[in-house]
């Protein structure tokens, strides 16, 4: 358990990871409200089992996105690629869903999920009747953006140059592109995942 007086509030390094649905407004607009909240629970039950699979821990969801963190509450050993790892199964588990989805006459579920490393503020932010451990700062911010670039790249999932140099020997990546970003001088280098590198190459 963390301890009391970390909530107050402490800067971590950590691991974001910013999941989101394509055309969900569309979907919103199309189908019941009934079917609407049916869809991203079933969903979210598959995508959060799969994130807490690889030790990440659900910040929250923010309507139909789904932030989520290593480093948080606890560091592990591997969060980087604990948290890649739970992408390309989020990737997986997804065509596994859609398969379900199509066979029942539902249209697939297409999504995009940024990933960015950093340093993070974490700590129990709220008002008095409801505060919940969060993690804020730039480092989400990035990971928001990043996820936000997945549409412009037509890929679904990419990686910050950050998360990159830490992965890349066990991930096959590749450049993805640069992205201008307010408030930045330097574009963000993004990377495509591949898939896993074997123990020999």
């Amino acid at each position: 358990n963390m301890k009391e007086e970390e909530l107050g509030g402490q800067k971590k390094p950590v691991t974001v990871l910013f999941s989101d649905l394509r055309d969900f407004t569309k979907f919103s607009e199309g189908n019941s409200p009934e079917q609407v909240v049916e869809m991203l629970n079933e969903y979210f039950d598959v995508m959060v089992k799969t994130i807490t699979d690889h030790n990440g821990w659900l910040d929250k969801f923010i309507g139909d996105a789904i932030m989520s963190v290593w480093g948080v509450p606890y560091t592990g050993d591997d969060d980087a690629a604990d948290a890649i790892n739970a992408a390309l199964d989020m990737r997986t588990a997804l065509a596994v869903l859609n398969e379900k989805r199509i066979e029942r006459g539902d249209i697939p579920i297409r999504i995009g999920i940024g990933l960015h490393c950093g340093d993070a503020i974490v700590g129990k932010i709220g008002a008095a009747v409801r505060a919940n451990l969060t993690v804020i700062g730039d480092t989400v911010n990035q990971a928001s953006r990043i996820e936000a670039s997945t549409k412009a790249f037509g890929t679904d999932l990419l990686l910050s140059q950050e998360l990159f140099e830490v992965a890349k020997d066990r991930f096959v990546c590749e450049l993805a592109g640069s992205v201008e970003v307010k408030g930045k001088a330097e574009p963000l280098r993004l990377y495509k995942v591949r898939g896993r590198r074997l123990a020999n190459g």
